[in-house]
């Protein structure tokens, strides 16, 4: 039986360093947070009457975690903590401000119109 090849390491893996205990936690506690972002809108809401309630309080609670660990990466390769690519970090930019800008467009619209 030949040996296998050993798996390649991703580069952006390769590249990252050890993180400390106290970055450990952060982020343990912001997808903990952002896990909770559901529990805590129904809690927060009641319990939903119809089937569209509900999936609406699942789809906000998404897209808060969506956000969350969208900053988290941006913030990461900020720091130096991940190499990813320019390009990559440019797209997840603009797709960024435009995710956000949809829905304060969204929300100004709901509290200006109605």
């Amino acid at each position: 039986m030949a040996p296998r090849d050993s798996p390649k390491i991703k580069s952006f893996i390769a590249a990252a360093r050890t993180i400390t205990g106290a970055e450990t936690w952060l982020a343990i506690g912001l997808i903990v947070f952002a896990a909770a972002i559901p529990i805590v809108a129904i809690g927060w809401w009641g319990r939903p009457n119809s089937l569209a309630d509900f999936v609406t309080l699942i789809l906000v609670g998404v897209y808060v975690f969506a956000v969350i660990t969208t900053f988290a990466i941006i913030l990461l390769w900020g720091l130096g903590r991940l190499d990813l690519p320019q390009k990559f970090m440019r797209w997840l930019g603009v797709a960024t401000i435009g995710e956000v800008a949809g829905l304060v467009t969204f929300i100004v619209k709901k509290v200006l119109g109605g």
